[in-house]
């Protein structure tokens, strides 16, 4: 071989070794960062149950809402979302169901079962049961509301 071959071998040598010690190191920081998302997502989810802990006035169901959107919207990005594939459409059911007027007094004749489901999910955010229970409730409240 002559000194060409070998320089360009090193070099490829070098350039592998890099390309594999920073591929080794991306995917320890996409572990940490789902690990960071799932987190916040556990905390969303309790501050969800919290306001489904709340007594019933305006300022309160919007709270509802927007807890209920904002855990919808993280709901994706979680590993749970691997486990439980309907997690982000029943949370999204169930945002409809409170954001809609016509269905608004049956979800809030629902809230202890709300209260119930989200403490589960709290417990076990990829809940299959929990999941069931929350595309259950928007059947009966959003989608079997006539217009």
């Amino acid at each position: 071989m002559n000194k060409k071959t070998k320089y360009i071998l090193i070099v490829l040598s070098l350039c592998f070794a890099v390309l594999l010690y920073k591929y080794v190191e991306s995917h320890g920081q996409k572990k940490e960062l789902k690990s960071a998302i799932d987190a916040a997502y556990k905390v969303q989810l309790s501050k969800t149950l919290e306001s489904f802990s709340m007594e019933v006035n305006d300022y309160t169901y919007r709270s509802m809402i927007s807890s209920v959107y904002s855990v919808a919207s993280m709901s994706e990005l979680t590993s749970f979302e691997k486990a439980n594939d309907d997690l982000d459409i029943s949370l999204y059911n169930l945002y409809y169901s409170l954001r809609e007027e016509k269905s608004k007094d049956k979800v809030l004749a629902r809230i202890d079962d709300l209260h119930e489901v989200f403490f589960k999910m709290v417990l076990d955010p990829a809940s299959k049961e929990a999941t069931d229970k929350l595309i259950q409730i928007a059947n009966e409240t959003f989608f079997s509301v006539k217009d």
